[in-house]
């Protein structure tokens, strides 16, 4: 009878016991990502198809200083690059600047704006696929057009319609999707070795384009194009696009676009919980690859316009944008400008990998980085539990990978439908970058103070009337608002447009998805609030 009694009581203790704040006591993550794979991620991710679509926008800020706007907004992405580093290795957790942002302030408002911000980088990983699979049809293209081959021509040409490229950036999609859920070691080994490659290859294109000026290149591009009407000045004339008296002005019009090629470099506070020795390898990621991305991005550009001529690339850039490329099939791609000037093949394929290497290599840490943010949600009990599993022969969540990927298809598909309005599609996710990361710089300047036990407990910054970390949160909070006013004055989003209307779904799901879970846990006996009163576990 006693023993029938414990039973009872044991069994009713047990449905009535409240479930612990977190998942379980451990992540199952594990710390094998080094301090130089990392870097070369983070270089693949902010330098991926930016220099492509830097050529594509020169119409859009005719007569900028390039070099200078690219050295001008790499200083606010330093202060911010600083802001991330300091709370990355102060709180080494999956998702970093979300657990930060949630902590500091109010949950509701660090989480759904951490969802929208997590929707556009997945449905990037559809749109880099989608241009990563041009980028082969311009490659294609280009060596046709150089040895007059109609078939090789039009097979470029195919691979840049809508089904060809999706088809393509579905597989692209698929095999790194497949790359991101082996042992971390192993995919973090393979990105240190192909970020070499692309290293090398930057160097033979940056040669290249040293041993060009824009006298050698007309003469290079008017024979090439003998046999028909589009010589250098023709494009230059049929463009409608001239040079501005005032370059400074047209320098700060660039400023925007200089701003957006520094952005992703955050993504690397997802796999925090997974580097090794993290408070050296941190500021490698994100401080030493900042400078060398800024070098990288402000030698690029000078070099491209001494080499082409600043009134040809604008000119050349306007006439792509409108459908009407003078060599129709290559797009805005410097590769096949050098192959031009130089007619060696091995550098234009070593030009080819510098530019397409990191555009598709950066989908194994774009897919990696989302895939910890849905863990530390799920950690956080507002996802299903599921999406916190570990596969314990991978160490990595298989649940949440499939998630990101059919996110990622998505963006693709929606890139394929969209047509002419694909590059609209493209600007709408890229303006979240802007105003998502206003709400962590105001964390910044106000956790020391709000949550004052848990900033002296866990951070360890120097205070210069304010802690570092309140001025870093400062500077970017300005910068970033003043940036997502610009973008608002150009029409990039208003009350009235679809982007409006994109950004009011995707808040709209996830503050849904914010509700559900709070009514969800509260019911289990665990309220949310006790949730963000704590730090994950490692």
């Amino acid at each position: 009878m006693c023993s029938r009694v414990l039973s009872l009581a044991s069994e009713t203790e047990v449905k009535t016991a409240k479930p612990t704040v977190f998942v379980r006591e451990a992540t199952g993550l594990v710390r094998e990502v080094g301090a130089w794979s990392s870097f070369m991620a983070v270089f693949f991710l902010v330098t991926g198809g930016v220099v492509v679509l830097l050529l594509g926008t020169m119409y859009t800020a005719p007569g900028a200083n390039w070099p200078l706007a690219m050295f001008v907004a790499f200083l606010p992405s330093l202060l911010a690059g600083g802001m991330f580093t300091i709370i990355g290795s102060s709180l080494p957790r999956a998702g970093a600047d979300y657990v930060f942002t949630t902590r500091a302030t109010k949950p509701i408002i660090g989480f759904v704006n951490y969802f929208g911000l997590n929707v556009a980088f997945i449905l990037n990983i559809g749109i880099f696929a989608y241009y990563g699979s041009s980028y082969l049809g311009y490659f294609l293209s280009g060596f046709g057009a150089f040895y007059n081959n109609t078939s090789l021509v039009n097979q470029g040409a195919n691979l840049v319609t809508s089904t060809p490229t999706f088809v393509i950036a579905l597989l692209i999609i698929l095999v790194f999707g497949a790359m991101s859920v082996m042992r971390p070691k192993n995919v973090w080994r393979i990105i240190f070795w192909v970020g070499v490659v692309s290293m090398i290859g930057t160097v033979i294109m940056f040669v290249a384009m040293a041993g060009i000026t824009s006298g050698s290149f007309q003469t290079a591009y008017n024979s090439f194009m003998a046999s028909s009407n589009s010589t250098y000045t023709s494009v230059i004339a049929q463009g409608g696009i001239s040079m501005p008296v005032a370059s400074l002005a047209a320098t700060a019009a660039a400023l925007p676009f200089a701003w957006f090629s520094y952005t992703w470099y955050n993504l690397s506070l997802g796999w925090t919980g997974e580097l090794k020795n993290v408070k050296r390898s941190l500021p490698i990621t994100i401080i030493v690859a900042l400078i060398a991305i800024a070098a990288y991005y402000m030698i690029f550009s000078g070099l491209m316009v001494r080499a082409f001529g600043q009134s040809f690339l604008n000119n050349w850039s306007s006439l792509a944008a409108s459908g009407n490329s003078p060599i129709p099939g290559v797009g805005n791609f410097v590769p096949f400008f050098i192959f031009i000037a130089d007619k060696a093949p091995w550098i234009y394929v070593a030009a080819f990998l510098a530019l397409w290497i990191p555009t598709v290599f950066e989908f194994p840490a774009v897919i990696i980085s989302q895939t910890r943010y849905l863990f530390a949600w799920a950690f956080d009990r507002i996802l299903p539990d599921r999406f916190a599993s570990v596969s314990d022969r991978f160490h990595t969540p298989i649940f949440a990978t499939v998630l990101v990927l059919i996110g990622g298809t998505i963006g693709a598909a929606l890139m394929a439908t969209l047509g002419a309005n694909s590059a609209n599609f493209a600007d709408l996710t890229f303006d979240i970058f802007s105003f998502g990361f206003i709400i962590p710089a105001i964390a910044a300047i106000v956790f020391p103070y709000v949550r004052r036990d848990m900033f002296e407990s866990n951070f360890s910054t120097k205070k210069f009337g304010l802690p570092l970390l309140s001025w870093l949160g400062l500077g970017t909070a300005v910068y970033l608002i003043y940036s997502t006013y610009v973008a608002y004055s150009a029409g990039d989003f208003t009350p009235y447009n679809y982007a409006a209307v994109l950004f009011a779904t995707i808040y709209c799901l996830g503050l849904a998805v914010y509700v559900v879970s709070y009514f969800w846990n509260k019911r289990r006996g665990l309220p949310l609030s006790l949730v963000f009163k704590e730090i994950p576990p490692e």
